[in-house]
């Protein structure tokens, strides 16, 4: 009886990770297509510096990038696509990617919850994955956290598998080289690696600890050696030093990014994850009520990555992608523990109960999620066929965000005499803290004349600029003085929005 409902819940879970992907790919299929949904600055950078690699561009050395490198493997071949059908198809194919990342991922989270706490804890942890809401709309394009959170929750599915038929499997072997996937992506990925070594006890598995922890740290080696050996200095400034040094940015105050953390929008999914962490708690104080590794893995992954977040110096809300993995499977496992209580009470309504936690887990997303189905990009679509109309294909052309100039079919542009920029703010974050000043806030840090004349060399350099919001935030009133004296706009008509095109007026 319990391998006919492991079977049948496996195929709920396949049906809430197609649905899960259905959710996420609707607003990229519809007039407009990919292009047509709102993008995020990071989508460009992180497409672009993938493209621009595999035209023969090293990051950290030809231009700044501020992750390890694994997202630029990974989002490989969208970028190959993109030198073949055009860089917008490319980037297109990317968004549409990401959505499968979330589907796996919802797969993945409901398939660990359901191996350890049965199929209610399995299709909870699914449905909570799936409506999640800033997962939702992070899974739409090529962020960090849809690579991380498949990588993690992939290697924590090998790590916990259990032995068959008496022979202990080389499963240390796939979750070594999924947690170095992770880590290679982003460094807080190593947050799910040292989860999973507290999870199980090393005695007298020691080997697989050591196993999994060498393979994790070659496939590092493998994906980011490459990138070292090319500049090792500019690699960890860039990784390390940059985000040491970074002055506060996005959302400043603890109890804000506390209400981020614990917002309403996921309010009973959030509650159950809250319960399955004080069981896993009460637990680890019981003898006679030992926990499982899983319980410890995802109670561990989920407190460091808060803690994480409350003490970077800088918190955006999308961040909460990478919470939604240990979040969602603690719910599971509160929901679990919610199925047990009640139908020990009332065993004839096993059903409803069943079908009310898994209701209620998805109703408090329902409006954040319906109105991030009706986002709508009008803007940039016009831009790239205003590029490809009138920008000549060999004109230098900047753009303060990537993603303006690649819905125009082009990448960020060498330029000669002025630095290779993929991602504007943190070339003008560096070369502020280039100066050793302290900075209160990040804005602080992009008014000082080093920041400016960083981007400067490069305004100076190109016959078009995409300005934009961004480019007005970015500079200071003097270097838009000094811009406006240079340049013409020649796009949007005047009354119309969204990101401005400018020319260089001729010498």
């Amino acid at each position: 009886m319990e391998r006919a409902w492991e079977r049948r819940g496996v195929w709920v879970l396949a049906l809430v990770a197609v649905a899960a992907g259905v959710l996420r790919l609707i607003p990229l299929v519809r007039t407009g297509g990919a292009l047509g949904y709102p993008i995020d600055y990071d989508e460009g950078v992180y497409f672009s510096a993938s493209a621009l690699f595999f035209q023969g561009h090293w990051p950290y050395r030809d231009f700044v990038f501020v992750h390890p490198p694994g997202s630029i493997w990974l989002l490989g071949p969208s970028a190959l696509v993109g030198s073949w059908m055009g860089f917008d198809a490319g980037f297109a194919l990317s968004r549409w990617m990401a959505t499968v990342c979330g589907a796996l991922s919802v797969l993945l989270a409901g398939r660990l919850s359901m191996r350890v706490w049965g199929p209610v804890a399995g299709v909870v942890t699914a449905l909570a994955y799936a409506t999640y809401p800033e997962a939702v709309f992070v899974e739409r394009g090529p962020f960090l956290e849809p690579l991380l959170n498949v990588a993690c929750l992939a290697a924590a599915n090998a790590w916990l598998a259990e032995p068959r038929l008496g022979r202990e499997e080389p499963r240390w072997l796939l979750a070594g080289v999924f947690f170095g996937l992770a880590v290679c992506v982003k460094v807080l990925g190593g947050i799910w690696l040292f989860a999973a070594l507290l999870a199980r006890p090393p005695w007298p598995r020691w080997m697989a600890h050591a196993g999994m922890v060498l393979v994790a740290a070659g496939v590092v080696a493998l994906l980011v050696g490459p990138f070292v050996l090319q500049a090792p200095l500019a690699f960890f400034s860039q990784v390390f030093v940059f985000h040491g040094l970074l002055p506060p940015d996005g959302e400043l105050s603890q109890l804000g990014r506390m209400h981020e953390l614990f917002h309403e929008r996921r309010l009973v999914g959030m509650a159950l994850a809250l319960m399955g962490l004080v069981l896993v708690a009460v637990r680890a104080f019981r003898n006679a009520e030992p926990t499982r590794p899983a319980e410890r893995l995802v109670a561990v992954a989920y407190i460091l990555t808060i803690t994480a977040f409350l003490s970077s110096p800088s918190y955006w809300n999308q961040y909460n992608t990478y919470l939604a993995a240990s979040e969602s499977i603690l719910a599971g496992l509160g929901a679990a523990a919610v199925y047990q209580w009640l139908t020990a009470w009332r065993p004839r309504h096993a059903g409803v109960v069943a079908g009310a936690l898994c209701v209620a887990v998805v109703l408090p997303t329902v409006r954040f999620i319906r109105g991030g189905l009706r986002l709508k990009e009008r803007s940039l679509p016009v831009l790239g066929q205003y590029i490809r109309q009138s920008v000549p294909p060999g004109a230098q052309l900047f753009a303060f965000e990537p993603a303006w100039g690649i819905v125009g079919g082009r990448l960020p542009t060498a330029i000669a005499g002025a630095p290779l920029v993929v991602d504007s703010y943190a070339l003008m974050l560096r070369g502020a803290l280039a100066t050793g000043q302290p900075f209160g806030q990040t804005v602080d840090a992009l008014r000082t004349p080093a920041a400016q004349q960083a981007i400067r060399e490069v305004l100076e350099r190109s016959r078009f600029v995409v300005m934009g919001w961004r480019g007005d935030w970015q500079l200071s009133e003097e270097s838009k003085q000094w811009f406006r004296a240079r340049f013409t706009r020649r796009f949007p008509a005047p009354g119309q929005g969204g990101p401005d095109l400018w020319e260089q007026n001729p010498q």
